[in-house]
């Protein structure tokens, strides 16, 4: 590893809204599409989102994702 001390966090700035805006957007999919009655959409089937009754625990993550990205 490498470890470039001249880069700075504005250097950063333009990779980490990127990361923020692709969140985003996963994150408004998940809440267009998902029914919350349904539990935490956390393993995915055939390309879809599904829950499974030992996911239920990582319900808050939906949640936390939101919080952290808006």
């Amino acid at each position: 590893m490498h470890i470039d001390d001249a880069i700075t966090p504005a250097d950063l700035a333009p990779q980490i809204n990127r990361v923020l805006a692709l969140a985003a957007d996963k994150v408004r999919s998940i809440d267009r599409i998902w029914d919350v009655s349904q539990g935490a959409p956390v393993v995915t089937v055939d390309g879809q989102y599904a829950s499974r009754g030992w996911t239920e625990w990582t319900e808050g993550f939906q949640y936390g994702c939101a919080l952290l990205v808006f």
